[in-house]
């Protein structure tokens, strides 16, 4: 958005002269990712295009007389600004921060009265006894054990964890204790978008964690986008499930929760009921929301130091987790202190370290660590650095597309299965969308790579073997933006085309009876126009994917706004066993210094 937007927004309020900056600042802000601002830090670079720059060097905001009919309070909700505590809100936004804060206590406030009778369940429970005596020695505490535990006894739980940690673990361990003590759980799997969602499903139904008794249960369950749970209304900001009628479940399980904007979970956790165990998992150093707000790491903020519990909590832990070494009690007890559980072992990267030392010298801005890899030492292994964006290491790594493309003209719903697979298994991921190093660029010269090979024909819009992605949300049809599909010939009418998608469904193979397969759908292109070309995707739209390999492109100059810490991290943990980045040492350098700063009220206010 625009300077100019801001200024129009502003001009609604001519009539009070002295408000108009701060309603500017307020739609810049918002349009800028915060949901608010703190008048007593960041008024002047917000107030810059407000005011000429003349005008900005002696000038000093200062709010209207509290007597202003505009600008109401924390118990004055139906003016258009709120002032709470310096921070100088849209109301809007004050109300979802509100509704968030108060449904989080009402979980917390329910669950407590169930603590001691759940407690003495948990002590008794042979699936309980059978974690605890397989737990994790090797790494520590098992700190999967201790979220387990939280999330059986509390209302509200958050656990957070880089990539490899188990987070889809953890759920599996907590849903075998829930299905002992009640087989005919309602149980809810929801994400921001599908593909997240359906990822947790799939996870969850191949997890070894996942006791036989209780496997049927869990892969019948469906995943939701968070919209399709909270039921949709067409042209409408509103939902069917709300304040009024709650969600009916027992267990909702949140995948992907910083990909989640305010606007949203407010509206989700006003539909949910008080005594519904709600757990929300998720990164919290990855990218933020789209949309306005940072509210997984609000959240996770609101707790100086996450696991050292209270001293009640630790003593009910020792209690049924003998054995298992606890940090000492936290000497302040934030709201969340004891719903917040942050994994630490990332089993993922236990064969390859590099990936580890990379991330986290990335999410800290070790500038040390991060210098050497262009200086005495450079990364080896299963990770490189390109500074020169060489043509050979892109076509080296397109190379392997190949792969993906079924040369035999007979198709069958098997074998575009196994191509989606395939395609699956690597992916480009580029910081801008436009240019030689962004997704419009890269995807053209796979394209031109591939159609010189004879392998595509990239004139026709819809060519056989067109790797696709869904820019828009199709509940009818149960795609969601982010779902892959990819361009065949339909085996039953090879005249038609139709484009293809991997379900969570398994059917039997062909071959061998006993032995199972991934099911796909197909539509005619026709009923997707929102679709473009995937062999590059942006960072963001990778979150919640994990690809084999990838090759990370950064753009060439510094001078990209969006360039952080938090996005080069998120690029670099979608790669499981190699990743490439091309991108020179001062962009590389830029990005783990810069940090997404956003405003909220959230922490200060819990």
């Amino acid at each position: 958005m625009n300077s100019s937007h801001h200024h129009h927004f502003a001009s609604f309020f001519k009539d009070q002269k002295d408000l108009q900056p701060f309603a500017y600042a307020a739609s810049k802000s918002l349009a800028e990712g915060s949901i608010c601002f703190d008048t007593s830090t960041e008024s002047k670079k917000l107030f810059e295009g407000y005011l000429e720059e003349n005008e900005m060097k002696d000038y000093a905001p200062s709010l209207p007389n509290g007597d202003s009919s505009l600008i109401g309070s924390e118990n004055d909700v139906i003016k258009p600004f709120v002032f709470h505590k310096n921070n100088f809100y849209i109301t809007r936004y004050f109300n979802y921060e509100t509704q968030i804060i108060a449904g989080i206590e009402n979980l917390i406030n329910t669950g407590a009265g169930e603590k001691v009778q759940r407690l003495e369940k948990l002590t008794v429970s042979p699936e309980f006894k059978k974690l605890v005596e397989n737990r994790d020695q090797k790494n520590g505490t098992d700190w999967q054990l201790v979220a387990s535990a939280l999330a059986y006894l509390n209302n509200f739980t958050i656990i957070t964890g880089g990539p490899g940690t188990g987070k889809t673990t953890t759920v599996a361990k907590i849903l075998s204790l829930l299905y002992e003590e009640n087989p005919n759980l309602n149980v809810k799997l929801a994400a921001p978008t599908g593909k997240a969602a359906m990822r947790m499903k799939e996870a969850l139904a191949t997890n070894k964690q996942v006791p036989e008794d209780y496997r049927e249960n869990i892969n019948a369950l469906k995943p939701y986008t968070l919209h399709r749970l909270l039921g949709s209304i067409h042209l409408s900001p509103y939902f069917k499930h709300n304040r009024e009628n709650k969600l009916e479940a027992d267990v909702i399980i949140v995948d992907e929760a910083s990909m989640i904007d305010v606007a949203l979970f407010a509206k989700f956790i006003n539909a949910v009921d008080p005594h519904t165990r709600l757990i929300i998992l998720g990164d919290q150093d990855q990218l933020t929301s789209v949309e306005a707000g940072s509210l997984l790491g609000d959240l996770c903020n609101t707790v100086h130091v996450k696991n050292h519990f209270s001293v009640d909590a630790s003593r009910n832990l020792q209690e049924i987790l003998s054995g298992i070494k606890f940090y000492p009690a936290a000497e302040e007890k934030a709201l969340l202190q004891d719903h917040i559980v942050e994994l630490q072992h990332s089993y993922r990267f236990e064969k390859h370290k590099v990936f580890k030392e990379v991330s986290e010298a990335v999410i800290n801005n070790d500038e040390e660590t991060i210098q050497s890899w262009f200086d005495e030492n450079p990364l080896e292994g299963n990770i490189k650095i390109d500074l020169e964006h060489k043509e050979s290491v892109f076509t080296v790594f397109i190379e392997d597309y190949e792969n993906y493309i079924d040369r035999n003209e007979e198709s069958s719903e098997e074998r575009i299965a196994e191509s989606l697979k395939k395609f699956n298994d690597l992916r480009i991921l580029a910081v801008l969308r436009n240019g030689k190093q962004g997704v419009s660029g890269l995807n053209a010269r796979v394209e031109k790579y591939l159609a010189g090979k004879g392998l595509v024909n990239p004139k026709a819009e819809f060519y056989d073997h067109r790797p696709v992605i869904v820019t828009r949300n199709h509940p009818d049809l149960q795609l969601f933006n982010g779902d892959i599909g990819l361009v065949r010939k339909d085996p039953k009418d090879p005249k038609k085309v139709k484009i293809w998608f991997l379900t969570a469904e398994q059917k039997a193979d062909q071959k061998d009876p006993e032995k199972t397969r991934s099911a796909v759908r197909g539509y005619s292109p026709g009923l997707l126009t929102d679709v473009e070309t995937v062999f590059a995707m942006t960072v963001h739209k990778s979150q919640g994917s994990e690809f084999n390999k990838v090759l990370l492109v950064m753009p060439k100059s510094e001078e990209v706004p969006i360039l952080t810490r938090e996005l080069l991290y998120t690029g670099i943990t979608r790669a499981k066993e190699s990743l490439k980045i091309q991108g020179n040492k001062e962009v590389i350098l830029k990005s783990a210094k810069a940090q997404v700063r956003r405003a909220s009220g959230i922490a200060n206010r819990l």
